[in-house]
């Protein structure tokens, strides 16, 4: 099956200026037949920016949200209410619509999303809670969560927190899901924050698909790991072979990038606003 990845907002702006870059993520997958979204940025930005680049989104047939932080659910509800899911379903995990905090000392910030579960049905969306951790939502396309937690060096961050039942938690990223594509050279895995940990990601698909993982392109959250993960990140890149590895948003800044980019080499290209992958 032909894949095509279009980022329609990232952290970073590319060569096309009239596009605007800010921070959140928000991919157009076009996989055979079927048009999806895979994230929605922080705000209405990606539906600027998918005008710009002549890709309409009234023909999304599903919008997948990896999890529920602002900076990949926010432009959903513009999505919304600019009349552009009339048909497109919303795919999302359970516990996606908890509040979510980010904790600093004594003090804590709202980083979930910008709508409730209520008001978008109000508005008339369909809303499909995906239960299973594979689960085949398109012809070749997949919703993957459920992420074993095998690797030492990847522990949940304490400074992100989840409201359950009335009660504030450390956030687990149990919503958090991944989307894998089956193309004609192998598995494309579209990640979201990676917030479960890139390295117990990867390993999780491999385990549950027979195919080799040709690209892999989204968000790593490598920004947090420390010089000895980024490094031990990088050789288990390496050695699983993937040719394609399109990262960005919350990968790291320009010194964490430059690092990752000297070892990963002609395999690496920084995904940023207006990049289009295709295979």
């Amino acid at each position: 099956m032909k894949v095509e990845i279009t980022t329609l907002v990232e952290n970073t702006a590319g060569e096309h200026h009239q596009l605007v870059a800010e921070h959140g993520l928000s991919f157009h997958v076009k996989a055979g037949d079927t048009t999806l979204l895979f994230d929605t940025g922080a705000s209405s930005n990606f539906i600027h920016n998918a005008g710009r680049l002549s890709l309409d989104l009234k023909a999304i047939d599903q919008v997948l949200i990896s999890h529920g932080h602002y900076d990949h659910s926010g432009g959903y509800r513009d999505f919304v209410d600019q009349g552009f899911n009339t048909d497109a379903r919303l795919l999302v995990k359970p516990g996606f619509f908890n509040k979510k905090y980010g904790v600093s000392g004594s003090h804590s910030e709202y980083l979930g999303n910008g709508f409730t579960r209520k008001e978008l049905v109000g508005a008339g969306v369909s809303i499909e809670i995906i239960h299973d951790p594979v689960k085949e939502v398109a012809p070749g396309v997949f919703s993957v969560s459920g992420f074993d937690r095998t690797c030492p060096m990847e522990q949940l961050n304490p400074r992100f927190r989840v409201e359950r039942d009335g009660v504030e938690v450390l956030d687990d990223f149990c919503d958090e899901q991944v989307m894998v594509v089956k193309s004609e050279k192998g598995l494309v895995i579209v990640l979201g924050c990676s917030h479960p940990g890139l390295v117990n990601i990867l390993n999780t698909v491999t385990d549950r698909f027979e195919e080799k993982i040709h690209a892999i392109i989204g968000g790593t959250h490598l920004v947090e790991a420390n010089q000895e993960r980024l490094g031990q990140t990088m050789d288990f890149l390496l050695d699983q072979e993937i040719p394609v590895i399109g990262i960005s948003h919350c990968s790291g800044g320009a010194e964490q990038l430059s690092f990752i980019k000297s070892r990963l080499e002609s395999r690496f290209f920084h995904n940023s606003t207006g990049t289009r992958f295709a295979v």
